[in-house]
Formats: C-alpha cells, sequence, structure tokens
C-alpha cells in the first residue's frame, strides 16, 4: 500500500497529471464549474510562487485542499522501511513545505516548523540543510507579525490574471509540468536532485526510474534549456536503454539519442 500511494506521487511528479475537477453542487452550471476550475489554477500558481520548491503533488494537494491526504502519503513514504533515505527527506520536506505554504487553506505553521526541525534531527547532512533553516526563520518571523491573513485573503489580493498567464514557449510535449519550470526558472540542479532521487530509490519500479532519467534528458536537451547540455542528455537517454531496456521510454530513448547525434 505504501509503494502504491508513493507510486502516485511519482506519477504526478513525471507527468504533471491531475485528478479530474470535483462538482461543487449536483448540476452545477458550465460557469461555476470554469469559475471553480479557475480558482484552482489561480491558487496553484499563487502557491507555486509563494513556494518554488513544491513538487506538482503537493501543489495539486494545495489547490485541491486535500493537504490532509498528500501529508499521509508522504508520512508513508518517510515511515517506509525499503525507500531510499533520499526519499524520506524529500518526503519530510515536502510535508513541511506544505503546511507552511500562505495560500494553503490548511496551513499550519506549528506543523511545518515540526516537520522542519525533525528533518534537521534525522538528516543534518542533507543538501536542504540552509534551505530548511532559511524557512524556519521565515517561520519565526511570522510568528512575530500580530497580523496573519488567511489563504483565501491573500489569494483575493492577488493579481488573478498575472498569475493566469500561460508560457507560450514551445516546449517538448514530453517534458513534465516540473521539467518546464525547472528550464523557464533556471532551477535545473534542484529538478536534476529530485528526479535522481527517483532514480536511485530501487523500491520504485524500473519504468518510473526510467523516467525520471528520461526527463533529465529531455530537460539537457531542450533548446530553451540556458545550461543545455547534449553530452549530459546523451549520457542519460544511454542510461536508459542500458539499465532499462524493457521499460516503454526505452524506445523513445533511442529515438532521441539518434536526434541528438544528428544535430552534432
Amino acid at each position: 500500500m505504501i509503494r502504491l500511494m508513493m507510486t502516485a506521487v511519482a506519477v504526478v511528479i513525471l507527468t504533471g497529471c491531475a485528478a479530474a475537477t470535483p462538482l461543487l453542487v449536483a448540476e452545477a452550471g458550465g460557469h461555476q464549474l470554469a469559475r471553480h476550475d479557475e480558482d484552482i489554477k489561480v491558487r496553484a500558481a499563487a502557491a507555486l510562487e509563494d513556494e518554488p520548491d513544491l513538487l506538482t503533488y503537493s501543489i495539486q494537494a494545495i489547490s485541491r485542499n486535500r493537504t490532509e491526504q498528500a501529508a499521509a502519503t508522504y508520512l508513508k513514504g518517510y515511515n517506509a522501511e525499503d525507500y531510499s533515505e533520499n526519499m524520506k527527506s524529500l518526503a519530510l520536506y515536502q510535508l513541511a513545505l506544505l503546511y507552511m505554504n500562505r495560500f494553503n487553506q490548511q496551513r499550519d505553521d506549528d506543523k511545518a516548523r515540526q516537520y522542519f526541525l525533525l528533518h534537521r534531527q534525522q538528516f543534518p547532512d542533507s543538501r536542504l540543510k540552509a534551505k530548511i533553516e532559511k524557512r524556519l526563520a521565515i517561520l519565526n518571523q511570522r510568528q512575530q507579525d500580530p497580523v496573519q491573513l488567511s489563504a483565501d485573503q491573500l489569494l483575493r489580493q492577488a493579481d488573478r490574471n498575472k498569475l493566469l498567464q500561460k508560457n507560450t514557449t514551445p516546449y517538448d510535449a514530453e517534458l513534465t509540468a516540473m521539467s518546464e519550470r525547472a528550464i523557464t526558472q533556471g532551477r535545473i540542479a534542484e529538478a536534476e536532485s529530485v528526479y535522481l532521487v527517483l532514480y536511485n530509490n530501487k523500491a520504485s519500479s524500473d519504468n518510473m526510474r526510467a523516467r525520471s532519467l528520461y526527463q533529465l534528458g529531455l530537460i539537457y536537451m531542450s533548446p530553451y534549456n540556458q545550461a543545455g547540455n547534449y553530452q549530459k542528455a546523451l549520457a542519460y537517454f544511454r542510461k536508459i536503454t542500458d539499465e532499462f531496456p524493457a521499460t516503454p521510454v526505452a524506445g523513445k530513448s533511442q529515438e532521441r539519442i539518434v536526434e541528438l547525434l544528428n544535430r552534432q
């Protein structure tokens, strides 16, 4: 069960798939549904702008008011005996970010602080150490602020049009939302770290691990990536064909290899 739930998280990270928008009321009109869907997009964009380290699964939980469901999934991953230390570290970090986010209707700064402190205790040498200290400082500063606006109040003050603006860059259709953000925002190193955590977690399926490498190959071969590197892209695609030849993306990786060689 734990593996299935964490696999669901990985699917969202690797595909950006979202669940269908639930109906507000029985037989709701088209306008109501459209507005509800827009509200979800606005909250998701605001949450991401507030905290760029949020994974797609965490953003969806915030925007759809499913924090407790996401928290339960992350906790199961954190407590799983067969998951790597890096996977557990990532799960605990996302838990804290989830509860800390200002646009989360279920925001809980005390819980966020507890998870950050637990992470500091459990993973003292983590590469996330500096980020966690920075966020703990933000939480401490918030505690001193006598005025605390709710998530909905903050969202009403946000620029909806700006948050709903779509990037028109013609990215590769197979890039996930997280991969696109990495390229757009120059956060390649962060995305690479997350994908490599998924790849190095031996408890994950071969398909998931291969898809993590595939996204890295796509990121590094993208002509819109200022840190693009065809050699790194080739290395990731070849790693897939060598280690995971039976997975669905192995054939695609071979095609990408040919494409890259033709570019040179």
